[in-house]
């Protein structure tokens, strides 16, 4: 009496709060009526067996109850599986369908009737329930075989929580025309199965577009959820058996009856702690209750293919990543460096498109430090939906753009992925932003250890530089061995016309020698570093003199006052523009011109080195310009010079921007900041 009670009580209050949260939707149609009403007397089923029970009530009056209850869930399953249905169809429709209804009503009065008479029919009354769970495991049946198979896992729920009702009731009235009485054990755990069968109608609530109440529930709430109901039940049936054998062996029987309590618990409690259990639940619960909008394990198929193809540099292969899911018209990928967002790929559009440049502007460093997915077509109705602040004035400004996805790794590597309203989709919702976030955290991943790699190569490839040094070295003792010993030889034979002729062949040998040394190192070793304020204009004037000793003369453009001055390491500033000044030259006509220039632009310092010449391509800039021990001059160069420019520019806190087209020539930017020590 007291499990069927508190099982009936608890199937009441589950479904009050079923009925309080279709309460709060906004749906409207049919269907949704037709589930409210099933679940409101539902619960007024539950309530009156629990009286039933409490008050020793006559059977017949739940029998109405119950009645009404099932031609409810009658009317929601029919109404799930013709669409547009709605009740004047019913009404209007062939005498079957009009049949069906008024004799679940005739049904009903009757037992209610017969509560208040006394009136007894209990064959006519449990052959009517029989025939009423007949009735919706058929709806039932014949729901799940008729949908689109592609829609199934939307229906299966509802299908397994009404089907387990209905099957428990015609288990429960069959047994009773057989024993000719309901068995009230059996009767007390009709509400356990009311309960599990609630969140199961619950998700099929959320999931079907006719009657969606768009109710959220997570996997974890199912998963967690199931384990309980399957722990209850699992307590509940040993609490029986343990009642049954004290019930059966008398004083001996306590004994017992505590023992197998024990070892219930001990083997519950081993079921929770399975990790392989849980998992296994967990699976399944995902596998068989939840309709994905993605089929993940094809998505991250493709993804991997995608990541696997080496064709086009790492970030062009990070684009397409992740616009493969979404089919976006306009697509940009840029990194952090140095404090500024650089864009490294871009699909449809230019690299310096003003409106990629104006979302990076915009949201660069605040997206990625909040990873925060922005929608910037809801930021221009709502600008409240975001974390952080930004200037909605420029919003109407973009319209290729929808999207801002942030990128970021533990090591330090940032980023962000611009996309436009996505094609291969109709609406963008919580799923197509967990795939966002989820692509964008291994793309973040895969380019870091892209960035990873390059800087081990450098690192290597500077361990090969000093191993060479070494070789460098010896040779510079040998020219010295030499000069020394000609030195030492000098005192006694200066005046001997041989050794005169000998002494001018070794200083020859050792200049060529020297030379070469010089050649290959072309003063990267850097002991010592002087940064304090120099005048720039001599600066520029000494480079010039330098390279004069070169075709085409290098010309300055001076656009600064004569006192203007900067701070960082003299010596290494002229180094790094001869370098490049010679470069110039090298890939100039000796009738061509190379122009150094200096001026200001936006509070920086800006030295530009242009030619004539013959140009580089994109690819080769992206590639292989500031890549170290990279030479086009093959025994003539070391291929640090480049590199050694940008590294250094970077160290002052600015950065080098370089265009270029194949035989026009080419534009070195240099930006150095103004400051002072």
């Amino acid at each position: 009496m007291i499990v069927g009670f508190l099982g009936y009580s608890a199937s009441a209050a589950v479904y009050l709060l079923f009925s309080l949260l279709l309460l709060t939707t906004k749906q409207s149609g049919f269907q949704r009526q037709a589930l409210s009403l099933a679940v409101f007397f539902t619960l007024l089923w539950a309530l009156a067996a629990a009286l039933q029970i409490w008050f020793a009530l006559p059977l017949v009056f739940l029998y109405a109850v119950e009645t009404l209850r099932n031609g409810l869930w009658f009317l929601l399953l029919y109404a799930t599986i013709v669409p547009q249905f709605e009740f004047s169809q019913l009404l209007d429709g062939p005498w079957r369908k009009k049949g069906t209804l008024l004799g679940l009503l005739i049904i009903a009065f009757l037992q209610l009737g017969a509560g208040f008479s006394g009136f007894s029919l209990n064959l006519f009354w449990l052959v009517s329930q029989l025939a009423q769970a007949v009735i919706g495991l058929w709806l039932i049946e014949q729901l799940y075989r008729r949908i689109e198979p592609s829609a199934r896992d939307t229906i299966k729920p509802m299908c397994l929580g009404l089907g387990a009702v209905f099957a428990f009731d015609f288990s429960l009235y069959a047994n009773a025309l057989i024993t000719s009485g309901i068995s009230f054990d059996f009767w007390s755990l009709r509400g356990f199965v009311a309960i599990v069968a609630a969140p199961l109608v619950l998700l099929s609530a959320r999931r079907v577009k006719r009657w969606s109440t768009k109710i959220y529930v997570s996997r974890d709430v199912i998963y967690h959820s199931t384990l309980l109901l399957v722990a209850g039940a699992y307590l509940l049936v040993m609490s029986l058996v343990g009642y049954y054998i004290r019930y059966a062996g008398g004083d001996w029987g306590s004994m017992a009856q505590s023992g197998f309590f024990a070892l219930s618990v001990l083997i519950l409690v081993s079921l929770f702690l399975s990790e392989r259990l849980r998992k296994r639940l967990k699976v399944q619960i995902t596998k068989h209750f939840f309709a994905n909008k993605y089929e993940y394990r094809e998505e991250w198929m493709k993804f991997a293919a995608v990541l696997e193809n080496q064709q086009g540099s790492p970030y062009s292969i990070a684009l397409k990543a992740i616009n493969q899911p979404f089919d976006c018209q306009f697509a940009c990928l840029a990194v952090a460096e140095n404090g500024r967002m650089v864009v490294k790929n871009t699909y449809n559009i230019r690299d310096d498109d003003p409106q990629a440049l104006l979302c990076l502007e915009l949201f660069g460093q605040q997206a990625i430090e909040h990873q925060w997915i922005v929608d910037i077509e809801e930021l221009k109705q709502d600008s409240s939906a975001l974390p952080f602040k930004v200037h909605t004035n420029s919003l109407n400004n973009i319209n290729k753009f929808s999207y801002v996805i942030p990128m970021s790794t533990d090591a330090g590597f940032k980023g962000l992925i611009l996309l436009s309203a996505p094609t291969a989709i109709h609406s963008v919702n919580w799923e197509d932003r967990d795939l966002m976030r989820a692509i964008s955290r291994q793309l973040a991943v895969f380019l870091n250890l892209h960035r990873s790699n390059l800087a081990l190569a450098e690192s290597q490839q500077f361990d090969t530089f000093n191993r060479m040094s070494a070789y460098l070295v010896h040779d510079l003792k040998n020219v010295l061995a030499q000069l020394q010993l000609l030195s030492k030889n000098a005192i006694k034979h200066k005046h001997n016309p041989e050794f005169i002729e000998d002494a001018f062949e070794t200083v020859d040998s050792a200049v060529n020698r020297l030379s070469k040394v010089v050649g290959h190192l072309s003063k990267k070793q850097r002991i010592d570093t002087v940064v304090a304020p120099f005048s720039l204009k001599p600066a520029l004037q000494q480079v010039i003199k330098s390279r004069s000793i070169g075709l085409p003369t290098p010309q300055l453009e001076y656009h600064l006052d004569d006192g203007f001055e900067l701070v960082c390491d003299q010596e290494r500033f002229i180094n790094v523009l001869s370098h490049l000044v010679q470069n110039a030259q090298d890939a100039s006509e000796d009738n061509g011109s190379v122009i150094l220039r200096a001026s200001l632009f936006e509070q920086q310092c800006l030295i530009e080195i242009e030619d004539h010449g013959e140009g580089m391509s994109i690819e080769f800039i992206d590639t292989r310009l500031f890549k170290p021990f990279d030479t086009t001059k093959g025994n003539a160069g070391m291929g640090v010079g480049a590199y050694d420019a940008k590294r250094f520019v970077e160290e002052l806190g600015g950065h080098i921007h370089v265009q270029s087209k194949l035989g026009e020539g080419s534009l070195f930017k240099l930006y150095l900041p103004i400051h002072k020590i």
